[in-house]
C-alpha cells in the first residue's frame, strides 16, 4: 500500500512525559470524569509487562494494526518491530487509536532488538509452522516475547537462531498457515490468560499520568495552569 493513503500513518514511539507522573494525575484527574478515571486505573492495573510482541519484516500495515490492536486487547503494551529496511506502517481504520495507549519500539536491524530483549530477561520464542513447543509450555516461561516474520519468508536466520525455542498455533482444519495476526492473537490469548498485570508502583502511576494526557485536550495547557496555581515553574 502506498504511503501516501491518508489511513496509514507512521508508527512512533511513546513521547516522555513533560513532566513528573505527580504532578501530571494531580492535575488532570480533576477535569476527567470518574468513570474514565476509573477505566484508565482498571487498565494500567491490568497491563502485563511480562509479555512482548516482536514482528520482522512484517510489511502489511494492516497486519501490524491487527497485530496492536490485539496486543493492547491482551494487556500487552509493548510491541517491537523491525525494519529490515521497510519502515512500519500503521492502518488507522484498524488500530482505532490503540497506538496512543501503547509502547512501539522501532528496530533498524534484529540484532540490537534481541540484545535489548535478552538484558531484559526475556526469552525469544519464533511462531512456526513446525514449531517444537506448545503455546502451554510457552506460557510457563517467566518473561516472554512472541515473535513472529516476515509474512511470506517467515523469519530470518538471525532471528531464528537467537530464540530460544519455536512453538506451532494448533490447528484442526484443512488450512496449513494462518494470518500473522491471527497467529499472534492467538498465541496472546494462551499466554496471557493467567497472567495478572504486573506494572510496579512507579510503572502504574508514570502509564497512568500517560493515559491522562492522551484523555485531554490540550493537556499541557491544562498542566501549565495548575502548576502556575501553586507557583510551580
Amino acid at each position: 500500500m502506498r504511503r501516501t493513503n491518508p489511513d496509514l500513518s507512521d508508527l512512533t514511539g511513546a513521547p516522555a512525559l513533560p513532566y513528573p507522573a505527580e504532578d501530571i494525575i494531580a492535575a488532570l484527574q480533576e477535569v476527567v470524569l470518574p468513570e474514565r478515571l476509573a477505566r484508565l486505573d482498571e487498565v494500567a492495573a491490568a497491563r502485563v509487562s511480562s509479555v512482548t510482541v516482536v514482528l520482522e519484516s512484517v510489511i502489511d500495515p494492516h497486519n501490524t494494526a491487527a497485530v496492536m490492536r490485539t496486543s493492547d486487547a491482551h494487556g500487552v503494551g509493548e510491541v517491537h518491530m523491525i525494519e529490515q529496511g521497510t519502515k512500519p506502517l500503521l492502518a488507522k481504520r484498524v488500530t482505532r487509536g490503540c497506538e496512543r495507549w501503547m509502547d512501539v519500539m522501532i528496530h533498524r536491524a534484529t540484532e540490537p532488538c534481541v540484545e535489548g530483549l535478552r538484558a531484559r530477561g526475556y526469552e525469544l520464542w519464533l511462531a512456526d509452522m513446525s514449531g517444537t513447543a506448545t503455546l502451554e509450555q510457552v506460557a510457563l516461561r517467566p518473561k516472554v516475547a512472541l515473535v513472529f516474520g516476515n509474512e511470506h519468508l517467515g523469519a530470518s536466520a538471525e532471528m531464528r537462531a537467537a530464540c530460544t525455542g519455536t512453538f506451532a498455533v494448533p490447528m484442526r482444519g484443512m488450512v496449513e498457515s494462518l494470518n500473522v495476526s491471527v497467529a499472534a492473537g492467538i498465541a496472546l490469548h494462551a499466554v496471557t490468560k493467567d497472567r495478572p498485570g504486573d506494572l510496579g508502583e512507579r510503572e502504574v502511576r508514570a502509564l497512568r499520568a500517560r493515559f491522562l494526557m492522551e484523555s485531554v485536550r490540550s493537556p499541557e495547557l491544562v498542566i501549565e495552569r495548575w502548576r502556575k496555581t501553586r507557583g510551580l515553574p
